[in-house]
């Protein structure tokens, strides 16, 4: 390698190891109890002051703000922290050259920050792989998701309720990742575990990019960093499935000649390997207790009369088509499709419910539901100091043809509706 190639390979290892520990930090301190509280809130903020400084500054973005974390990783910001992160990177390679003055030095560097991607790669898989047999990425279809068309879904909805539907697929999605996930967690058998995680952030990127969903960053970089750590290998890759030779795979060894690094070696092999994805899985675990919520009232109640008792001239008219209850939620649709959103609260003996419209009411609203003996309902409502008496057929989620159906081994004619 002559001495200017040689130069531009130390240039990109060293800019793409500070990249990776510039994106990646704090982790894992997220996943170790307080540390987010004491730690790495204070990183997230200084990165996205950087940010927002490059963003105003440099680029022109003069009325940038920052916005917290919303559930979506594709804002504004977080597009310019790709600049301000690579930025940050290069300036920080001008010292880091003068340091990794020798090959070696910078291929250990390298290397120590591939480790580093390996882990967080393989443990963001592993938590979404744990998600995946639980109640909570990919829910299944809800009586209001039921209730809504398709051409009243965004595009991230149809594809959440596409996943949602088959709790085999969940599994299957689900498998993938833990396998990818923690293949990566160890040496051995790392390159397995990229090659799996390729093909399965693969997926996911391109979920992301053809539904709108907006982690299309955050995948693109799982993918772009299991890329990379398989990289080093895809010379013998190539030449075993394409060339069809025998090869063997460059041996990852660390040096243990002194007690203290195999001491740190297996103190954070122990905590990266074994207490981060326990407590990712007690996490999700722990996190069911909120998402779950039994409710024996479930159902669409198809209102066929909705009368006030009382004065009705002193109380609003309400003129509900469709009254939903669904775990936690009650919705209310209107004959021109407006939705109306209630928590509940409580629900007591005899069919009684308490629930509100926002966190600040002090005073409940209440249902009283009973069945009918010809199989309707009749539910009681008092909204405020008005009280409605509703009349209502009841659906449940075994009644849409969607959750009925279920698979069949044998189809004499496509069943497609």
């Amino acid at each position: 390698m002559n001495k200017s190639n040689y130069q531009l390979s130390v240039a990109i290892k060293t800019f793409l190891g500070l990249y990776i520990l510039i994106y990646c930090f704090p982790f894992p301190a997220d996943n170790i109890p307080y540390m987010y509280v004491y730690f790495s809130k204070y990183v997230y903020a200084l990165k996205s002051e950087f940010t927002l400084f490059i963003g105003r500054k440099l680029l022109g973005f003069g009325d940038l703000v920052y916005v917290s974390m919303n559930g979506s990783g594709d804002t504004t910001v977080d597009y310019l922290s790709l600049v301000s992160y690579s930025i940050l990177a290069i300036l920080m390679s001008i010292p880091m050259l003068f340091f990794l003055k020798s090959k070696q030095r910078t291929n250990s560097f390298y290397a120590i920050m591939l480790i580093y991607a390996r882990y967080f790669v393989g443990l963001s898989l592993i938590s979404y792989g744990v998600i995946k047999f639980m109640n909570g990425q990919f829910p299944s279809p809800t009586l209001m998701a039921l209730e809504s068309t398709y051409g009243d879904s965004s595009p991230m909805a149809l594809a959440w309720r596409f996943f949602g539907y088959s709790d085999l697929y969940k599994a299957f999605m689900g498998f993938s990742e833990l396998l990818a996930g923690f293949l990566l967690l160890f040496r051995r058998t790392a390159v397995l575990g990229a090659l799996i995680s390729i093909a399965v952030c693969t997926n996911i990127f391109f979920v992301n990019l053809s539904f709108d969903v907006p982690v299309k960053l955050y995948s693109g970089h799982l993918l772009f960093f299991s890329i990379l750590i398989s990289w080093g290998s895809f010379k013998s890759l190539f030449s075993f499935f394409l060339l069809h030779k025998e090869v063997s795979l460059p041996k990852i060894q660390y040096d243990f000649s002194k007690k203290w690094k195999r001491g740190t070696y297996l103190t954070l092999k122990v905590i990266f390997a074994g207490l981060v994805p326990l407590s990712l899985i007690t996490g999700h675990v722990l996190s069911q207790q909120y998402r779950t919520f039994l409710n024996e009232w479930e159902g669409v109640y198809v209102v066929s009369s909705m009368e006030a008792e009382g004065d009705f001239d002193n109380q609003k008219n309400y003129d509900w088509e469709k009254i939903i209850i669904q775990g936690k939620t009650i919705m209310t649709l209107d004959p021109e499709k407006n939705k109306k959103y209630y928590t509940i609260e409580n629900i007591w003996n005899e069919g009684e419910i308490n629930f509100i419209e926002n966190q600040t009411q002090e005073d409940p609203y209440q249902i009283l539901l009973s069945a009918s003996e010809d199989g309707s309902y009749k539910l009681k409502i008092e909204l405020d100091s008005a009280k409605y008496l509703v009349t209502a057929s009841r659906k449940v989620k075994s009644d849409y043809l969607l959750i009925n159906r279920g698979f069949n081994w044998i189809n004499e004619t496509p069943y497609n509706r």
